[in-house]
């Protein structure tokens, strides 16, 4: 899990309006901060899976994938917002977490 200070609060970037990256199985929108370091959250719906331990598991995958990206290059920061649509509850551990480590990659080398 992400220590606390590197967690978003969901609710101060729900009305903003930032670049947004779609994949197959997810949506990114990334937000400038003016931190030194990235601040990741994950938005799950219940469309998702309707069980809380399927929908945490994915989360906790999500997240623990995201402690790779929580330094950045320059001097400020992104605030990186992860939806999660329905298709991926369907994937295996391996292909998410491929699938998200390079477009986190593309979407912070930018």
């Amino acid at each position: 899990m992400l220590a606390k200070k590197y967690r978003l609060p969901i609710q101060s970037v729900l009305n903003k309006s930032g670049r947004t990256f779609r994949g197959r199985s997810f949506l990114i929108k990334l937000f400038l901060n003016q931190l030194d370091f990235n601040r990741f959250g994950v938005v799950i719906s219940k469309k998702v899976d309707k069980r809380a331990v399927k929908r945490n598991l994915i989360k906790r995958i999500v997240l623990d994938l995201a402690k790779k990206f929580i330094i950045a290059e320059s001097n400020n920061g992104f605030d990186v917002l992860i939806i999660i649509s329905p298709a991926m509850i369907k994937m295996e551990k391996a292909d998410i977490i491929k699938e998200l480590e390079e477009a986190l990659q593309k979407v912070l080398s930018v």
